[in-house]
């Protein structure tokens, strides 16, 4: 009987171990390696900071995420690099950070965002892809160590590396710090770094235009949509 008994356990336990070990393992890891490619896109500096990203996740309701939304919405329409360009909005203004295969997606990039509901102006920081001069570290580990040297804590200000390039967008306490940021990507490794962040309380648009880094390879002036 207790032979028989750990036959029927056996059988019984048999398509439970080829679940588990078979092709549903596959489809589980791949959707976790979504997810943490996910976050780590959307919010990496959260990571090397620290902060918990899975609440990044909740959904955000603000006027500028809405905006961010209709801006992904015309970028993934463009398809190609356009689909890979990280829309981010502060205050009404909008960005576009990210790459274009040729002067003609650049030219789709600049209509498809060039009338969007509820935007003030529109800053296209795009970068010819393959333009990467030869550095030592990828984008990621340069936008890493430019969180870590400048201690960022906060979402009020995002750290953007392209092709090597940085970009740095958001709202800092005061110009001391934007400062700050700026010389740590330099020390960090970026090939040229670009600022549009404002000072907390400053209504004033950003002083990109001060910059003695080296230029960005494309990024247009700021323009007023049409109403």
């Amino acid at each position: 009987m207790r032979a028989k008994g750990l036959a029927t356990f056996l059988c019984l336990l048999a398509p439970m171990l080829t679940v588990l070990g078979g092709c549903a393992s596959v489809p589980l890891l791949a959707a976790m390696d979504v997810l943490n490619v996910a976050e780590t896109g959307k919010t990496g500096y959260d990571m090397a900071t620290g902060l918990n990203t899975r609440r990044s996740l909740q959904q955000d309701t603000s006027k500028d995420a809405q905006i961010e939304a209709r801006l992904r919405a015309a970028l993934d329409a463009q398809g190609g690099s356009l689909r890979n360009a990280v829309p981010q909005v502060s205050d009404g203004r909008a960005f576009v950070v990210g790459t274009y295969a040729s002067p003609a997606e650049l030219d789709r990039a600049r209509r498809a965002v060039g009338n969007i509901k509820g935007v003030n102006e529109t800053t296209l920081c795009l970068f010819p892809a393959g333009s990467r001069s030869r550095l030592a570290a990828s984008d990621g580990e340069i936008r890493d160590n430019i969180v870590r040297m400048a201690g960022l804590r906060t979402q009020e200000v995002r750290v953007h590396v392209v092709q090597g390039n940085a970009v740095i967008i958001g709202r800092v306490r005061s110009r001391k710090q934007e400062e700050h940021i700026k010389r740590c990507a330099r020390d960090a490794g970026a090939a040229s770094v670009r600022s549009y962040v404002r000072i907390a309380g400053d209504a004033s648009p950003p002083e990109s235009s001060r910059l003695a880094d080296a230029p960005l390879a494309d990024a247009t002036p700021p323009r007023k949509s049409a109403r």
